[in-house]
This record gives structure tokens, C-alpha cells and sequence, in this order.
């Protein structure tokens, strides 16, 4: 019974050995090949991704530019074939095949003026609180 239980568990030790050690930094291989098939399916329709958004300006000497890849771009320069027409601390307008389009810098953030606070009287005699209502 002994021997048969060290056998078993020998041969156990052997077939693990056989394989081979998994890379835990590696992926799956079911994630690999769907990552290649996605790979092979863009090289082959040409697209390149892009991040082609406007992210960074500097406005240096009284000039607004933009900073892509490490680039400044001032109006009038050509950035990714647009020209570039306005540069705001908000967007920059770029002109693309005839078209003037607004890039947000900050999408679903927009600078506004401060909404005038209602005018309160205080009654004579009584301290004004710091508290907000």
C-alpha cells in the first residue's frame, strides 16, 4: 500500500515536471489570440490608431499654442492636416477640409461667469453670519 502510494505520487511529481512553468505575467492564451486577430484585422484595413485630441496649451510670450507629441503649434500651423484657425484657454478651433470645428479641451467643462449673489439686507442691529445659508 505504501509503495503504491509513493509511486503514485512519484509519478505525479514527474508528469508536473514535465510541463511547463506558467508565466504569470503572460496572458491567457485565449486573450493572446483574440489580441493577435485584432491586430492582424487593423494592419490589414491600414487604420492607425490615433489620439488625434487636443489636450495641452501654452500661451508663452502673449501667443497661445498648441502642445501635441511634444510639439508647440501656433495659428495657422497645420496639425494632423487641420489648420489651425483660434486657440482659447477652452478649445482650439481647427479647420479641416472647409470645416471650422470646436476640440474641446476639457469635454462637459465649460467656463462660465459667476452667477451674481442675491442681494440680502441685514437688519439693523444684527451680525452678519459667515455661514452659507
Amino acid at each position: 500500500m505504501r509503495t503504491t502510494l509513493i509511486a503514485l505520487l512519484l509519478t505525479a511529481s514527474f508528469a508536473h515536471a514535465d510541463e511547463a512553468a506558467r508565466d504569470p505575467t503572460a496572458w491567457p492564451p485565449a486573450l493572446r489570440s483574440a489580441v493577435a486577430a485584432a491586430s492582424a484585422a487593423s494592419a490589414a484595413s491600414g487604420a492607425e490608431p490615433a489620439d488625434r485630441a487636443v489636450r495641452q496649451v501654452v500661451f508663452a510670450d502673449g501667443r497661445a499654442y498648441v502642445v501635441q507629441r511634444g510639439r508647440r503649434y501656433a495659428v495657422g500651423q497645420q496639425l494632423d492636416g487641420a489648420r489651425i484657425e483660434r486657440i482659447t484657454e477652452q478649445a482650439v478651433w481647427l479647420r479641416e477640409a472647409g470645416q471650422v470645428r470646436r476640440e474641446p479641451l476639457y469635454g462637459g467643462v465649460e467656463k462660465r461667469a459667476e452667477p451674481s449673489a442675491p442681494a440680502t439686507k441685514a437688519v439693523s442691529g444684527a451680525k452678519k453670519s459667515k455661514e452659507k445659508p
